[in-house]
């Protein structure tokens, strides 16, 4: 489920930003830029009834600008906006609670998804019972 959504969000980086490298939890040691990273921070896990559980997953977009010295903050402010317009809808997935933060020239877009599962497990069933009068 977590590499579902992932990937709804590298597809719509992708549809924003067609020309752009994108990395996935780890950025190599000379890494292109313009560039994006998408990092899984946090994950919530909690059961509900019988076999359905509620998850909650809190994702960073790191933002990494090919511009100059003069001109990276407001890229990284374009990108923030853009992405604040944007990602209110992941593919099947609602995007909440957004916060955009701008550190040494990188531009943090963090935001939760929430997700349902339902487990389907084989358990034995009770059986009809029998009786003599």
């Amino acid at each position: 489920m977590i590499n579902d959504i992932k990937q709804a969000i590298v597809n719509k980086l992708l549809e924003l930003y067609p020309n752009y490298t994108i990395y996935d939890e780890d950025v190599p040691q000379k890494f292109k830029r313009p560039s994006f990273l998408i990092a899984l921070i946090e994950q919530d896990y909690n059961k509900r009834l019988n076999n359905k559980f509620k998850s909650q997953l809190s994702f960073d977009i790191a933002y990494f600008s090919d511009k100059g010295v003069t001109e990276i903050k407001n890229d990284c402010l374009e990108v923030s906006s853009n992405l604040f317009r944007e990602f209110d809808l992941v593919g099947s997935y609602r995007a909440f609670n957004k916060q955009a933060t701008i550190t040494d020239n990188v531009l943090h877009f963090t935001f939760y998804v929430n997700y349902s599962e339902i487990k389907n497990e084989e358990f034995v069933k009770m059986q009809e019972q029998t009786t003599n009068i």
